[in-house]
């Protein structure tokens, strides 16, 4: 058993029209050795679009979400730093 993991999952097919519509995520796990605990973190991939005659493609997803926690985060940082300086005594 790896304590780290990472993976790509296919979900359920939908057939909508002409289309088959097939979701991806992408899983990255971490186990905790000698516990039954751990983090998994779940994110959308792909949609991968497959038409009638047979031609295939991806539609990457982009994870606003993770941008916009990503972003908090930074500003977070930035403005901790900003205050620290403002108030540190010479």
């Amino acid at each position: 058993m790896r304590i780290i993991e990472r993976e790509i999952r296919t979900g359920e097919s939908r057939q909508i029209g002409d289309y088959q519509i097939t979701p991806q995520t992408s899983v990255f796990r971490i186990r905790f050795p000698g516990k039954h605990a751990g983090l998994i973190w779940n994110r959308p991939k792909a949609v991968l679009v497959e038409t009638s005659n047979g031609r295939e493609n991806s539609l990457p997803v982009r994870d606003v979400t993770r941008l916009v926690i990503w972003s908090m985060l930074a500003g977070g940082l930035l403005g901790a730093i900003l205050i620290g300086l403002t108030w540190r005594r010479d």
